[in-house]
């Protein structure tokens, strides 16, 4: 019998997020930091004053202390006070932060931030679209938003120290920090990731998916997650497909596809293996389902990986 698994971990865990940066960023007056397109999720905090994030023209969120925020875009995008300010680069921001204090007020109030990025693991990156919206503000006075900041308090605290275990303790925290950002508000969540947390919330859907997520070799049929979902086989397609918007079938391919993606980046597991993994049980099979759903094959696909850089820890 399958153990319990909860498919949005599971989803988080695929992605293997990984701190970037971390800082603590004090401005006065009118100032504006300008961030360049990055394929990263930014987060931050503010802890004094009331900056503004602008994602071109598109997207903003006027915030205040205590309010958090974060960016699943890869466009550029600035943070600011004041109406028109002169804005500098990120890259000048933490090399010549002096830069960000200079008014010839100095009783202007000071904004005190603290910010992060975090990178996703190269293969399934680009998942990140699909959970992520590009601008998610989440206000001091909500529920989640103490929690939040908590976790962010402890990422600072790890971020800034050598001790012995400092890497796994951030990459669980910054798991932590995705799954409860998902939960905080999930009305403002893209298509994807409202579905996966609707289809969480449907008993009978999610004992489908704890299967489909949790055991990926066996040759799962609509007719055998149907009954473990305790419905009829045309019942079972239909909710399945109304509710996260593509055939069971469909979505069990794209997983095991999304799960043999970050197989081959770890460059150390035979195609054979990965194919059998994969419920697939010949790399012939499992090569024309990669090809179809990546649009290269396996082989090709892990050769464009050695161009990478192996994300940092």
């Amino acid at each position: 019998m399958p153990s319990e698994i909860d498919p949005l971990s599971r989803t988080i865990a695929l992605l293997r997020p990984r701190v970037l940066a971390w800082r603590v960023i004090e401005a006065r007056g009118s100032w504006a930091i300008a961030f360049p397109a990055n394929p990263v999720i930014s987060f931050g905090q503010v802890i004094s004053g009331n900056p503004t994030i602008k994602i071109g023209s598109t997207h903003t969120a006027s915030l205040t202390r205590g309010d958090l925020a974060f960016l699943g875009t890869t466009e550029p995008w600035v943070i600011k006070t004041g109406p028109n300010p002169r804005s500098i680069d990120f890259m000048t921001a933490i090399a010549e932060p002096a830069r960000l204090m200079q008014t010839d007020d100095p009783s202007t109030n000071v904004t005190c931030f603290v910010a992060g990025a975090f990178v996703l693991e190269a293969p399934n990156a680009a998942l990140v679209a699909d959970l992520i919206p590009p601008l998610l503000p989440v206000l001091h006075n909500d529920v989640a938003a103490e929690r939040l900041g908590m976790l962010l308090g402890l990422v600072g605290d790890e971020a800034t120290t050598t001790r012995p275990g400092r890497s796994l303790i951030l990459d669980r925290l910054i798991e932590i920090i995705l799954v409860e950002t998902l939960r905080t508000r999930p009305d403002a969540l893209p298509g994807h990731a409202q579905r996966l947390l609707t289809a969480l919330g449907d008993q009978k859907l999610a004992r489908a998916l704890q299967i489909i997520h949790g055991e990926a070799s066996p040759p799962w049929t609509v007719e055998r997650l149907a009954r473990h979902a305790g419905m009829s086989r045309s019942a079972f397609a239909d909710r399945f497909a109304r509710t996260l918007g593509t055939s069971p079938i469909n979505y069990a391919t794209q997983w095991r596809i999304n799960q043999a993606r970050s197989m081959l980046a770890s460059r150390d597991m035979p195609m054979a293996q990965i194919a059998r993994q994969a419920g697939l049980q010949s790399v012939s099979a499992f090569s024309t389902a990669f090809s179809r759903v990546v649009g290269v094959s396996p082989t090709a696909y892990a050769r464009s990986l050695e161009m990478l850089p192996v994300s940092a820890a």
